[in-house]
């Protein structure tokens, strides 16, 4: 279905009052800005209203609320004025009733009124037909005062870069938007996405984080809808407990995968509760995972801290495995590493869903293929001291792949994943290289599922060579066997290790 207008834009005048006497205030950029690239994305010039003259002791104006019924979709600007002006609520209101008129308020549980946060306001003060819309958060919170700062053109290059990120995230899903509408019957609920339809019947659920991620996720969020992918939360989430428990169970079985980003801060505590609302979507995850094999990640920044004891807390009962980790892999790593997971993990859940469809006798063949191989991890410093090793495993009748050296950063990285997606055992070599270098490796074990292998590792080993150390004396670990072979080769032990794959 066709409107005469595209937008209504609804807004306190207040806000639109400049600081800087000859700048236009922040409604009318934002209106001018939203208009061209809008225009760029439709390949024509939207049609966008608003009333310029909007003054806050005005009569509400019957004739505004007459062409609503002609308008496909209104933009709240959300501010402290806005929810006080009863003709800004009202104007809400009306037009969520014109929508009723003709094909309804939401179009495949997307509304008609797209919500922007130009100043914060508390949900529970929102406007009640827009209360559970997710908004489009033109602010940010300072990281060292904790202040938040509203986006604007004006404020800054940090700033202003958000802003322009938003403002591209607003118009991507208007003109997603629009242009779905064009073929929408009054009393037709087919789908009305922007986003690409490569992957359409994958749901992700992306939970929501702490206010120092936030960049974070709203980039890895633009990534994953780029992709075709299905994003939840598509709602405001409830911060009531029990209420927020239920509607992320439902989420759950909408999805594939679960991320959860764990930052330095706890994050809002729902009512009902003393957790945070990032340890309790976490904690209900878990749960799905263990009864229906949600896939999970879960992100930590590396070499952040936590900033609160309960959020310190929160990680060492992650790291130890004690609760909240089911079905999960964890990551550390840095941002750019972690989309690599990501995508990697969707890449296998794909495989996985085309194997499963594939022959018996195909599968096999494929699963065979695999068996046998290998992964030798080593530094460049060791590659002499591990013949005797590389050659023992060969004699015995496996592959053995070694790392590269050579080469971009990136490709040696590429490489190094692919083989810890290929092999059927990973053995890191400990020996000239320093401990830095081996807790990075280490850590890979954990990672490893989320580089998107379909099975975990038969083996994972660390062997410890020449020469002794006091720390090589004393090194243990959980995630791996250990196998010294610091007074020579550990045949007896390498022959117990290899016998699980």
């Amino acid at each position: 279905m066709q409107f005469p207008k595209d937008i209504f834009i609804s807004y306190a005048h207040i806000d639109d009052e400049s600081l800087i006497e000859t700048q236009k205030g922040w409604i009318a950029e934002f209106h001018r800005a939203l208009e061209i690239r809008l225009a760029q994305l439709l390949g024509r010039r939207p049609v966008i209203w608003r009333d310029p003259a909007l003054q806050g002791n005005h009569i509400f104006d019957q004739q505004i609320v007459d062409q609503f019924e002609q308008v496909a979709v209104m933009i709240s600007i959300l501010t402290p004025r806005y929810i006080k002006s009863e003709w800004c609520v009202r104007e809400v209101n009306e037009f969520y009733e014109s929508c009723q008129k003709n094909i309804g308020f939401s179009i495949n549980n997307q509304a008609r009124i797209f919500k922007v946060i130009k100043t914060p306001v508390k949900v529970d003060m929102h406007p009640e037909k827009i209360r559970n819309i997710l908004g489009y958060e033109f602010y940010t919170t300072d990281a060292h005062t904790g202040r938040l700062k509203e986006l604007s053109q004006t404020f800054g290059q940090q700033t202003d870069k958000l802003y322009w990120e938003k403002l591209d995230d607003l118009a991507n899903d208007l003109a997603g938007f629009l242009e779905g509408l064009e073929y929408q019957q009054p009393g037709h609920s087919s789908a009305v996405n922007g986003s690409s339809s490569k992957k359409t019947d994958v749901g992700i659920y992306l939970a929501e984080s702490s206010y120092e991620t936030l960049s974070f996720r709203d980039s890895l969020r633009r990534e994953l809808q780029d992709n075709g992918y299905r994003i939840y939360p598509d709602k405001q989430l409830p911060l009531v407990a029990p209420v927020l428990v239920e509607e992320v169970q439902q989420y759950l079985n909408e999805t594939t995968l679960s991320i959860h980003l764990v930052g330095e801060n706890y994050g809002i505590v729902p009512e009902g509760t003393q957790k945070s609302i990032i340890e309790l979507q976490n904690e209900v995850a878990a749960a799905a995972s263990g009864s229906n094999q949600l896939e999970r990640l879960i992100w930590i920044p590396e070499g952040r801290e936590a900033k609160e004891e309960r959020q310190q807390a929160f990680i060492n009962r992650l790291n130890e495995g004690k609760e909240g980790i089911t079905g999960a892999d964890l990551v550390y790593g840095s941002l750019e590493d972690f989309k690599s997971v990501v995508f990697d993990k969707l890449d296998a859940i794909e495989k996985k869903r085309k194997k499963e469809s594939e022959p018996a006798a195909v599968t096999a063949a494929v699963a065979s293929s695999a068996t046998g191989i290998v992964y030798l991890i080593c530094d460049v410093l060791d590659l002499d001291d591990i013949k005797p090793l590389e050659d023992y495993l060969f004699n015995q009748g496996y592959e053995v792949v070694l790392p590269i050296f050579e080469g971009e950063e990136s490709m040696i990285r590429e490489d190094h994943v692919e083989n810890l997606k290929m092999c059927n055992a990973a053995i890191i070599y400990y020996g000239n290289a320093n401990e830095i270098w081996l807790r990075s490796k280490t850590r890979d074990f954990l990672k490893v599922n989320g580089y998107g292998r379909e099975k975990p590792l038969s083996v994972k080993a660390i062997y410890i060579g020449g020469p002794s150390t006091p720390a090589k004396e004393r090194f243990r670990t959980l995630e791996a066997d250990v196998i010294n072979g610091i007074e020579g080769l550990a045949e007896e032990k390498l022959k117990s290790v290899l016998s699980k794959m």
